[in-house]
């Protein structure tokens, strides 16, 4: 058979093999709907359903791709949550008329625990939005410590 007409017919194939994967396979379905919720930055449900698909069908790569981007995301969000509100009980500290040592003392703890806690986050090549929200709290805890303890 002539080249030109045997590539094309085995690329055409493999096409519709890989719609029919997607198409009539329930754990790719379920798989591309864990996608869609990564997406939207419902990260929990997106971990969620990756899981219980990577659980039923191991050799699914895409759902334990989403899976582990999933929980780096949740991990982001954990940490952006805990530094707001580090940041809320820095400020309340702040506004008092007198600091004491022991506030000070606390907020360098809160300081040294933030700065920790980020740089224990994974990299990944996640939504920008968190790991930029992310990387801007944690100047902000690098700029008060600077400013008080250095």
């Amino acid at each position: 058979m002539n080249k030109k007409i045997i590539y094309p017919f085995l690329a055409m194939l493999l096409g519709l093999g890989v719609i029919y994967l997607f198409l009539f396979n329930n754990s790719y379905k379920e798989s591309l709907k864990a996608k869609f919720y990564y997406t939207m930055g419902d990260y929990q449900k997106a971990y969620t359903l990756s899981r219980e698909v990577y659980l039923k069908n191991s050799y699914n790569t895409m759902a334990l791709t989403i899976m582990t981007q999933s929980k780096i995301a949740l991990e982001y969000e954990k940490y952006i949550q805990e530094a707001q509100k580090y940041l809320k009980e820095i400020e309340k500290i702040s506004n008092s008329k007198k600091i004491s040592k022991k506030d000070m003392v606390k907020i360098k703890l809160l300081c040294e625990v933030a700065m920790g806690d980020y740089k224990r986050l994974k990299p990944s090549i996640l939504d920008n939005k968190l790991s930029e929200k992310a990387a801007k709290l944690y100047k902000k805890f690098e700029k008060i410590y600077e400013e008080l303890f250095r």
